[in-house]
């Protein structure tokens, strides 16, 4: 990309061409010689990270600043918030402001109360930060310029590396900030800072520099001609003992101490090259002195050059010249992983400071600075066979703009693909210093006497450019002997930041913690630790003693998320006292000791060679901020703490302040630690797959035994003993409530994963409360179950779904009873729910949060609106219960109050939506879906019905005959139902009935029961028939006359239209009704569909019904009859059992003409088998016989009736329908599973089973059970 400046290497003949830019970056072995690229292998694919130039773009001073580690940016120990020698260790080009002092370990300050820094001071300097191998280091930084591919102004990528003592002998921070002498004795002396080895400053400043780079404008002629020589530092001024030619480029061409961390760009698909090309997986070459590396075993130096005026041999071919005599020496090369390759992180121009994500180029905003994750190498302890090493890090920030591309061309109007090299240096450089012309292009006005020329602001030494920072040293060490993490994790917390307000520490930044989300699992050791400096300037602003950086770890309120500033109260007095003790889950930490030590930093002690006695150093009385001895403001603590590694049992989600930094209004010091449980859903895990294993060993088993019932093992006692225990459990699960339908298993899995997945998310919010997971977990299964229960009473949906395949998938048959189940498991829930949230409340107020228990239930919207919807769902659950639908209060029926309670769910959906803020994830698609489903539901609702006839077959039945008012025929299923409103009896109330009548009649009719105890039914019943209604209250006592008053002027007679005949055709100019139906206003809904439609799709099927549950049979008969009759049936029928059971014979009486009709037709008969059954006491003189039909008294046997069936039709599924109480419905389920067979391999010997085989495409026959249910 235009941040990376690629050469193109002229070809090289006889080796004596000087090296050109990366020329030791080879694309193939074969073609490299020295560091030479030849143009058959062309090296405008290659990186140099050269920034070459920016066209039109202005200078400007960019920075880059590493504060986790503590980055220095050439800063020790001054009294100053600017660095004193910006030349002691390297070369940042940062502001001199930025960066922080080196740590003292001083005890407990290294300045005195007059604001004196005293290096000598024992522990001066000595806040040296270690990191165990292995452990998790959060490097962040600031970075002036932005970076991320979705920044447009610059294009950048930035360099991690760290370099330690086994390539950098004496690496140290030193103790002066003079620069160290490139001599001998300068190495040697521990008073200067020393990064780089003499050695390799002494080779780069003697070898020739790489002649093939881009240098622009810049005089880099005559003697400058050495690798300490660049476009950025054409004078060659030494920075501490660092290589500027290595520091400029990367990867570099010759053997470096650093070693790869990561390379973070904002073009990913060079990430192959970066990698295949780092140090860390391949060696590179350098010019020895022959003699020298004979005589020293190996040990190299650069040699010099013929011409004293020129650099050492940076190739192959120069280096092994007869005049040099020299030795090429592959090396380096650090046998470790290759460097991550990643996205920048994305952050804003001219801004230092927070980042967003490297995720879609922009992401969602963060709360820390760029950072990056290094898991601490332990590569160099093996290397040194030591115990520790002392290391450095560095970051290294590259920027150009995109005004050309400098991999592949220099621009992109331009049709060259030259690489931006040498060539384009001098005179032809594409821009010079400060150009002055007419840029914009203005046409020629003699007039005006001027040329309309611009200036732009341009530096070519600084279009690109490279700004670095480094780390103070810092030390790798093994893992302690009694590490107590086991096989967790170790993530480093440390502190960023230092002493002053945002202006005078800028661009270094005010205190925090790094990183400021920390999250581990259970398990997981933190390594609390960090730095500080007694050396901040004495007019710094801050808490405590002056110029000290001193942090400490204390808890917040439960209740805090980061936004209260009192600690939490743990309790730690004794009991005699009356304080409450310490509990276990109140705190981060698992025991007092930590936490006193995190909160009072040690100053209560004094420990010398792991002996600790008391300090005596703390006045609690005094106020003095500038005192030793007060431990309130952390004074008597030195600047370097080491909390050590802290194991972290307790899930869930901590934060945490800095009593002494967090100042509300002037500075905030907090973070959050979440550790995410995993031992709980190991142990459910495990247990899970140990059942799913147990279940699928039984399984297996059965199948052996049913199907070689002869062999041992269905003959050993305890395998019969095993699978009768399954079988006995399988029956008492069977007629339980729980494996009513097979899907209630699968709905309580999905309540306990939603409960699992709140509880877990829990775990990241702030709030330590134990139930607070709790709660959130039943909260979570609220959301899915609230929004969950509209699916099953959405009845448009269900009937078009009944049409589809998945109508044979889901269990549509059952949507009532599945609207009951989850509305019990949401009242679980929302019991749950409200228990763990007061639970919460009770221990916050008695934690210290300053908050009562009313306060926090009703002291927010939150708070109020749950309790509203509690109130309300109350109400629901209550008046849904059947007893309380069933009964009547005078006048006022218990159903006519469950249908209006129940339209409460309008505003406790709207509740919910503003309750929760989850909770509009779950409800958008069900909420659009239920009032498409209600749009629908009103379109074809509300249709007017024309009356023709009514009458009273039974004592406490009323048919109603109806055509639709629009003269529209009603188009219907057999077995469908639909919805009745009187508004003269109720304008909200819509009641179900299952259609009686055949689709093929002219009218379609409704059998309805109106018991007095039914205020709806009856009263409608008062009002089409009030003759047969008086008749009938003569026989009712006066005291149970408790019907709806209804006002009506016009009746219809009970016999004034008999049914049509099942054969008759449909005739639009039918005969209309008498006037005086119309005084009858009625609505209806529908048609929906119901689990009778199935019957169309069995060849056998039983039919069974239980009084008034015969009309959708009736309908049922009746079409089957005639489909039969006229060879219209759907699925060729075979068989047709009908069973019905009556009270007594008056209710028989009234369908009696259905089965009259069917048995009277020879060939309808013998498709047809008519039952009935007279449940009820018998006046045996009463009961006429009929041969058309069999007549029972008693209850139905429905094993023999099914193994009679099954016997009959071995090869055919037999469809169950039931319209009936549930009791029957039992019996009939298990009917049909005894009737279900299992195949059984009958084969006698092995023999038989070689010779032949069981038939596995023949699906045995299924007795398929469906009951009406709506």
């Amino acid at each position: 990309n235009a941040c990376d400046c690629i050469v193109r290497a002229k070809q090289h003949q006889h080796g004596k061409d000087r090296m050109h830019c990366m020329a030791c970056l080879d694309t193939g072995a074969n073609h490299r010689r020295g560091g030479t690229i030849h143009e058959d292998r062309p090296a405008s694919r290659h990186l140099l990270w050269v920034v070459c130039m920016a066209a039109l773009c202005a200078s400007a001073q960019a920075n880059v600043f590493l504060h986790s580690p503590r980055g220095s940016n050439n800063k020790l120990n001054e009294v100053s918030n600017s660095v004193l020698n910006a030349q002691r260790l390297f070369q940042s080009q940062n502001h001199e402001n930025g960066g922080y002092q080196v740590g003292d370990n001083c005890a407990p300050s290294c300045s005195d109360a007059s604001g004196t820094y005293d290096s000598t001071t024992p522990g001066a300097g000595k806040g040296q930060m270690y990191y165990y191998e292995g452990s998790l280091l959060h490097i962040d930084w600031t970075i002036q310029h932005g970076c991320g591919s979705g920044q447009g102004n610059v294009k950048c990528n930035v360099v991690l590396q760290y370099m330690c003592e086994d390539s950098a002998p004496g690496l140290r921070d030193g103790k002066t900030t003079s620069r160290v002498p490139a001599t001998p004795e300068g190495e040697a002396d521990p008073q200067y800072g020393l990064h780089e080895p003499l050695s390799w400053y002494k080779d780069c400043s003697i070898r020739e520099r790489n002649r093939g780079l881009y240098t622009a404008d810049q005089n880099l002629g005559g003697t400058r001609n050495r690798a300490i020589n660049t476009r950025q530092n054409p004078n060659g001024d030494r920075r501490g003992l660092e290589c500027p030619e290595e520091r400029d480029y990367y990867p570099y061409w010759h053997p470096t101490p650093w070693r790869d961390i990561a390379v973070l760009t904002d073009d990913l698909s060079r990430c192959g090259f970066y990698q295949s090309h780092s140090q860390n997986v391949r060696d590179y070459g350098q010019c020895c002195d022959k003699e020298y590396h004979s005589i020293t075993n190996g040990k190299c130096i650069q040699p010099l050059n013929e011409d004293p005026n020129q650099g050492g041999p940076n190739n192959i071919g120069e280096c092994q010249s007869a005049n040099n005599n020299g030795l090429w020496v592959e090396s380096g090369r650090w046998n470790t992983w290759t460097p991550r390759c990643e996205a920048t992180p994305f952050s804003r121009d001219n801004h230092l400071g927070n980042a967003a994500s490297a995720k879609g180029g922009g992401g969602d905003p963060m709360t820390d600075a760029p950072h990056f994750t290094w898991r601490v190498p332990g590569e160099v302890l093996n290397a040194m066979r030591a115990q520790e090493a002392t290391c450095v890090l560095r970051i290294r920030y590259n920027i150009s703009t995109a005004d050309y591309d400098g991999w592949n061309g220099l621009d992109g109007s331009s049709a060259t693909s030259d690489a931006v090299t040498s060539v384009f240096n001098g005179v032809n450089a594409k821009i010079m210093n400060n150009p002055t012309a007419d840029f914009v292009g203005f046409s020629t006005n003699p007039e005006a006497q001027t040329a309309y020329p611009l200036k732009l602001n341009v530096n070519t030494a600084q279009f690109g450019r490279v700004f670095e920072d480094r780390s103070h040293t810092f030390k790798i060490k093994r893992l302690p002997s009694n590490n107590p993490c086991g096989i967790g994790r170790i993530h480093n917390l440390n502190v960023r930041g230092r002493r002053g307000n945002i202006v005078q520490v800028y661009p270094a930044v005010e205190y925090d913690f790094v990183p400021t989300r920390l999250e581990a699992h259970e398990g997981d050791c933190i390594h609390f630790q960090w730095t500080g400096s007694d050396a901040n300037p004495t007019g710094n602003a801050g808490n405590g003693r002056r110029m000290t950086d001193r942090i400490n770890v204390v808890e917040l309120g439960s209740t805090a998320r980061l936004g209260l500033n009192k600690p939490a109260k743990h309790g730690y007095r004794d009991v005699s006292n009356g304080v409450l003790r310490y509990t276990s889950y109140s705190s981060m930490f698992s025991d007092e000791a930590t936490v006193r030590k995190m909160a009072y930093i040690g100053q209560d002690v004094r420990c010398v060679n792991g002996t600790c006695v008391p300090s005596l150093r703390c006045d609690d009385n005094s106020n003095d901020e500038n005192s030793v001895n007060n431990c309130k403001e952390l004074n008597a603590a030195p600047g370097y703490f080491d909390g050590g590694l802290v194991r972290m049992d307790r899930p869930g989600s901590f934060s945490y302040t800095s009593t002494r930094n967090n100042d509300f209004s002037n500075r905030s010091q907090k973070a959050t630690i979440v550790v995410h449980p995993w031992k709980v859903a190991l142990a459910i895990g495990g247990g899970a797959a140990g059942i799913l294993f147990l279940a699928v060993c039984i399984l297996l088993t059965r199948r052996h035994v049913e199907r070689y019932p002869d062999k041992k093992v269905a003959k050993m006692r305890v395998v019969q003993q095993t699978l009768g225990f399954c079988d006995f459990c399988g029956r008492r699960l069977e007629t339980s409530f729980l494996v009513r339908y097979p899907y209630t298993l699968a709905l309580l899995g999905l309540c306990g994963m939603l409960y699992a997945i709140g509880f877990w998310m829990a775990l990241g919010d702030s709030d330590p409360a134990p139930t607070y997971g709790h709660a959130k977990g039943f909260g979570r299964m609220l959301d899915v179950l609230c929004n969950v229960i509209f699916f099953p009473v959405l009845r448009n949906m269900t009937s078009w779904l009944r049409t589809t395949p998945v109508g044979r998938v889901l269990p549509l048959d059952a949507t009532l009873y599945f609207h009951k189940v989850i509305g019990m498991l949401i009242a679980v829930a929302t019991i749950g729910h409200i228990a763990m949230h007061y639970v919460r409340f009770n221990w916050q107020a008695s934690s210290g949060s300053g908050e009562t228990v009313v306060g926090q239930a009703i002291g927010r919207w939150t708070g109020i609106s749950g309790h509203l919807i509690a109130l309300c769902m109350l109400l629901m659950f209550f008046t849904a219960a059947e007893r309380f639908r069933r009964r009547k209060w005078g006048k006022i029926g218990g159903h006519s109050i469950f249908v209006r309670v129940h339209k409460l769910w309008i505003p406790v959906l709207l509740l919910l939506w503003f309750h929760s803020r989850s909770f509009w994830h779950y409800s958008l698609f069900p909420t659009l879906l239920l009032i498409l489903d209600k749009l629908i539901g009103r379109m074809r609702g509300k249709e007017p019905l024309t009356l023709v006839s009514a009458k009273s077959p039974a004592k406490d039945v009323l048919h109603l005959s109806f055509k639709l008012a629009s003269g529209r025929r009603f188009k219907f299923r057999a077995g469908q139902y639909l919805f009745l409103q009187c508004p003269a009896i109720s304008t909200t109330e819509w009641h179900p009935f299952t259609i009686s009548s055949s689709p093929e009649e002219h009218t379609f009719s409704v059998h309805i029961r109106c018991r007095p105890d039914m205020d709806w039914t009856f009263a409608l019943r008062q009002l089409i028939l009030p003759e047969v209604h008086g008749r009938d209250m003569q026989k009712i006592p006066t005291s149970k006359q408790t019907t709806r008053p209804c006002m009506v002027e016009h009746v219809v007679p009970s016999d004034s239209v008999q049914l049509a005949d099942v054969e008759a055709p449909f005739k639009p100019n039918a005969p209309s009704a008498p006037p005086d139906l119309d005084q009858h206003e009625l609505f209806m809904d529908g048609p929906y569909g119901t689990a009778s439609e199935e019957v169309f799709h069995y060849q056998v099927m039983v039919l069974v019904a239980a009084g008034i549950g015969v009309t959708p049979f009736a309908s049922i008969l009746k079409t089957l009859a005639y489909q039969a009759k006229n060879d219209m049936l759907e699925t060729p029928l075979k068989k047709v059992s009908f069973y019905w059971t009556c009270r007594d014979q008056a209710e028989f009486n009234s369908f009696k003409d259905i089965m009259e009709g069917i048995c009277t037709d020879p060939y309808l008969g013998r498709m047809f088998d008519l039952n009935t059954y007279l449940t009820g006491e018998l006046n045996l003189k009463s009961i006429s016989a009929s041969e058309k039909y069999h007549q029972f008294a008693g209850r139905p046997n429905w094993s023999r009736i099914g193994k009679k069936i099954g016997d009959e039709y071995p090869d055919d599924d037999v469809g169950v329908f039931l319209c009936g109480p549930a009791a029957i419905g039992t019996q009939l389920a298990a009917m049909c599973k005894t009737m279900n067979p299992v195949a059984v391999d009958t084969r006698s010997s092995v023999a038989d089973r070689r010779t032949s085989r069981l038939d596995v495409h023949k699906r045995p026959r299924k007795f398929v059970f469906h009951r009406e249910n709506f």
